[in-house]
């Protein structure tokens, strides 16, 4: 009788040891084999030297070489191929130990444009003729969508009928509507509930929320209010975007989110893609991964598709070259242009016959809980509606076919909410612990 309980239990334990190996393909992984070779070991300790305090020029010559030595030897190590995860177990740890290797600040070590994350690939092929789709640029997606439909109010409901993109949603919308003071949101939390959407659910519903087509205002307002502007994007005043790049560059996951963005969206006018690395998704993943981050990007209005981050290069003296190269990267960006341009025209935003984007993998749920049902039924409110119209709505109340117009655009269609059980921290190795210890 014992028989199958143990055969069970040996095939969950060979699951488990299996799972482990193929997960554990990131810098945690290369650090513990790194740990087993006493020569790597040294190595990288010396390394993890040589980048604390104010770097290797206040050295002296011998200890300058000695910190060249260790970072030619490790370039041979599977610690300098490394990369991580968006969104994984220990990210912050991961990162730390992809910087070490790679911002040495040892001459001709330092690698500040490679990602340090993880492309994915899509779940479907996007088709993409990038000849063809070069001329999307200046134009806009060409393709013309049915009239009277509002594609991110049909991206939303599409969300609110898949459970991993409906908890997450639900989460970021708690947090960035939630005032906990008079002086507003939690910022805090907001864009790390944000960042855990945009790292776990998938591009098949994502992708729609947040690059849905738009042909009125209505529409495009509901766009732009995705991320909960008011919390996750706009402060009262602008900073200038150098003071906001060196905010950024202090905390490990925006330096990664925006060195990945700069890897995988930088332009170029001699592709036919516009795009360096001719990899449109690659640039999307990059983007979304930035929201979150006190870089945080977002469409600028609601009659048009330009985005930006909330800075100014105002003030900025005689760095105003190098703030505003900054800031185009956002606002001048043709690859990053042409990526969201070919998403909304490619394949991958499937449209049904009634104008809702088709849903073949998720089915109905119900006795969503009133309590979470209540913030997505804020964020999905009228407050998406244009801001203009819904004051001039307010002060003509004998005409309340205008807000009721406003109201069908928004949507409340709340479905159920689960639970992700978080994954098991995996332990680590000395190394990682003095890296956590000295960055």
């Amino acid at each position: 009788m014992m028989v199958p309980g143990i055969s069970l239990l040996l095939a969950l334990v060979d699951l488990v040891l299996t799972d482990e190996i193929t997960i554990q393909d990131d810098c945690h992984s290369a650090a513990m084999q790194c740990s087993l070779d006493p020569d790597c070991s040294t190595r990288s300790r010396t390394l993890l030297q040589c980048t604390a305090g104010s770097g290797v020029e206040h050295l002296q010559s011998a200890a300058r070489n000695e910190c060249m030595i260790a970072a030619l030897t490790l370039q041979s190590n599977q610690l300098f191929t490394c990369k991580c995860k968006r969104g994984m177990k220990k990210e912050k740890s991961c990162l730390r130990i992809y910087w070490t290797m790679h911002q040495s600040q040892v001459p001709g070590y330092n690698d500040f444009e490679a990602s340090p994350y993880e492309y994915s690939m899509p779940g479907l092929s996007w088709g993409l003729d990038y000849g063809r789709l070069a001329s999307l640029v200046s134009e806009g997606p060409k393709v013309r969508f049915p009239a009277n439909v509002n594609h991110c109010l049909n991206a939303a409901r599409a969300c609110n009928v898949d459970e991993t993109c409906k908890q997450f949603r639900t989460e970021y919308a708690k947090y960035c509507l939630k005032l906990v003071s008079k002086s507003g949101c939690n910022r805090h939390k907001c864009h790390k509930s944000l960042r855990r959407f945009f790292d776990h659910v998938p591009e098949e519903y994502k992708y729609p929320i947040l690059f849905c087509p738009c042909e009125d205002k209505a529409c495009a307002e509901r766009r732009r209010q995705t991320i909960v502007p008011t919390c996750s994007f706009e402060e009262p005043d602008k900073q200038n975007c150098l003071s906001l790049q060196i905010t950024c560059k202090a905390d490990v996951i925006c330096k990664s989110r925006l060195a990945d963005f700069q890897t995988n969206c930088q332009p170029s006018k001699k592709s036919a893609s516009y795009c360096f690395r001719e990899n449109y998704n690659a640039c999307l993943q990059s983007y979304t991964g930035l929201i979150g981050t006190v870089l945080t990007p977002n469409y600028v209005s609601n009659s048009s598709s330009d985005i930006s981050i909330w800075c100014t290069c105002a003030n900025s003296g005689n760095q105003r070259e190098e703030c505003e190269n900054l800031l185009n990267l956002f606002t001048s960006n043709s690859c990053l242009r042409n990526s969201v341009n070919s998403y909304t025209s490619s394949s991958l935003f499937h449209l049904s016959d009634n104008g809702q984007p088709a849903l073949t993998t998720t089915q109905r749920l119900s006795n969503f809980p009133d309590k979470d049902a209540s913030m997505l039924a804020k964020l999905d409110s009228n407050e998406d509606c244009d801001r203009g119209d819904k004051l001039k709505a307010s002060q003509e109340k004998s005409q309340p076919e205008k807000m009721t117009d406003c109201n069908a655009n928004s949507g409340t269609d709340i479905q159920s909410l689960s639970v992700i059980v978080p994954c098991t921290i995996t332990s680590l190795y000395i190394f990682i612990t003095f890296v956590e210890n000295t960055i």
